[in-house]
């Protein structure tokens, strides 16, 4: 009968570790996906500063400059907001304590 919940025991505790483990890899590949959504926008902005002072200054065209910084822009904008969105932890929703139904009348 011991033997039978020590196997019990042991396969809990292997289990236990297996989740834990998974839990850090997961955290891991979170902010190496992080660090590099954090890079990626720091290049869009330096490119599009680039691009927009090449066609500024070089062919001297502002209207292809005013679309480069536009576009460039919106690009930074939504990766930017993206790598902030990411970082937030969702609300526990498995308590039903936490479900709000509002103010009631």
């Amino acid at each position: 009968m011991a033997k039978k919940q020590n196997e019990r025991r042991q396969a809990r505790k292997e289990r236990a570790q297996e989740a834990k483990e998974a839990k850090r890899q997961a955290q891991e590949r979170a902010q190496q996906r992080r660090r590099l959504q954090i890079r990626a926008s720091a290049v869009v902005a330096v490119l599009t500063l680039v691009i927009a002072g090449l066609c500024y200054w070089v062919f001297d065209n502002r209207q292809a400059m005013g679309a480069t910084l536009l576009i460039g822009g919106v690009l930074f904008l939504v990766l930017a907001l993206g790598t902030l969105a990411s970082g937030v932890q969702p609300r526990d929703r498995t308590r039903a304590g936490s479900i709000d139904y509002g103010k009631r009348d």
